[in-house]
């Protein structure tokens, strides 16, 4: 139990994803070499299942490409290599723990917001890289239905004013 909280605390303090080089640039191969490394171990060890988990929130902290599409080509390839569902679930977990502290505003506004960005880059994607558009089109769905929630919690509010 120690060593796999210890391997959790290491995957989730890597600030720079594997393969990145002086210039920010990651080398795709030895990012999937990383990967495959990792996975193997987690995998040795029991922990196949949130080692995924912990290395999709990990790839959610990739850099947009240098086309403008998020996440960057490198980090597209190796999650299309691996297409785990595990690393997908923590993909997405990443993406949204990366919002951080945010101001609401009355509605679901920010999340339609957020929806429509992550369509556009999951329709960019789909044809190159299938499994990532289909996770990012999973994050732009929920967001869609984080709006709608909050849609339906301003209009219960508002009706409670009056």
């Amino acid at each position: 139990a120690a060593v796999a909280s210890a391997a959790h605390r290491l995957l989730d303090q890597i600030k720079k994803l594997p393969g990145t080089d002086e210039n920010g640039r990651i080398d795709a191969a030895a990012l999937a070499a990383w990967l495959a490394e990792v996975r193997r171990l987690c995998h040795e060890y029991a922990r196949a299942t949130i080692g995924d988990h912990c290395l999709g929130q990990l790839l959610a902290r990739a850099p947009e490409g240098e086309n403008g599409i998020w996440p960057c080509e490198a980090v597209c390839e190796a999650m299309e290599g691996i297409a785990s569902p595990e690393i997908g679930e923590g993909f997405h977990i990443g993406v949204y723990n990366s919002r951080g502290v945010h101001r609401r505003g009355e509605g679901g506004a920010q999340e339609r917001e957020l929806a429509t960005k992550y369509r556009a880059w999951a329709e960019r994607l789909h044809f190159d890289y299938p499994y990532v558009g289909g996770v990012l089109e999973g994050i732009a769905a929920s967001y869609e239905h984080d709006a709608g929630w909050q849609d339906s919690e301003a209009k219960i509010k508002k009706r409670l004013r009056y």
